[in-house]
């Protein structure tokens, strides 16, 4: 289907959303993703012109769909998209995925977000608070420095107005910050799990970010007890 580019923004140092009208209503489930075709591109790129990424969006949020990327200059698709006019259309085929939520699963999550993998968990704690489920859900989200965390705001004011969110940021390089970070610092470890959640055996842990943070996490969740069904991963190529 056709999709329109209505609105770009500004979520994080180096990081965009982009907001698309489509050509006909889209019914999607909170963590789904869409592939994206450009018409062409202004830069190389060796893996073509189609990209997939995770709706940042809410299905809450009515009609208009958003994508959100980092920016990197050795993507001749992600600086091609950069630089999209607006109103452009382009070609997007969706929706996709199995990580996702379930309105009808009772939960608790604990969300385990590494930089751009936050998307999918932004859709699922809006969605949960638009529709006022009693899902518990607890996010841990590491990111380098600061600059760099998306939808910040946005989070800090879900977990004020959802009482059944909790949120946790860490950074992992603070030094290499212009901005003062008093709060936690380090990898997604198991420490910090072990100190963020006191009883690993009653969440459903969801994991999403670059592979090997997934990976690395996926190797915590087993060496923790978890059994493979009470751990779901999504794993964010750079491209």
């Amino acid at each position: 289907m056709k999709l329109k580019l209505v609105e770009v923004r500004e979520e994080a140092k180096g990081t965009l959303s982009f907001f698309w009208k489509p050509e006909r209503p889209v019914s999607y489930i909170a963590g789904q993703f869409f592939y994206f075709t450009l018409p062409s591109l202004k830069y190389p790129d060796p893996k073509g012109a189609t990209r997939h990424f995770t709706l940042s969006s809410s299905p809450t949020e009515g009609e208009i769909l958003r994508s959100t990327t980092r920016i990197r200059e050795e993507s001749g698709y992600k600086k091609t998209l950069n630089k999209l006019s607006m109103g452009s259309v382009i070609e997007g085929e969706g929706p996709n995925g199995t990580f996702l939520l379930d309105e009808n699963e009772k939960g608790a999550f604990v969300f385990l977000a590494g930089g751009i993998g936050i998307t999918p968990f932004r859709s699922m704690m809006k969605f949960a608070t638009d529709k006022k489920l009693p899902v518990p859900m607890h996010l841990i989200y590491s990111n380098s420095i600061p600059e760099e965390i998306a939808f910040r705001a946005e989070i800090d004011q879900l977990s004020k107005t959802n009482p059944h969110i909790k949120v946790d940021m860490t950074i992992s390089k603070p030094e290499e910050s212009s901005q003062k970070w008093e709060g936690l610092t380090g990898r997604i470890d198991e420490n910090l799990i072990r100190k963020l959640v006191p009883d690993v055996s009653v969440p459903i842990f969801m994991v999403a970010g670059p592979p090997a943070m997934v990976d690395a996490v996926e190797q915590i969740l087993g060496k923790l007890g978890l059994p493979a069904g009470r751990v779901r991963s999504e794993k964010f190529t750079g491209y």
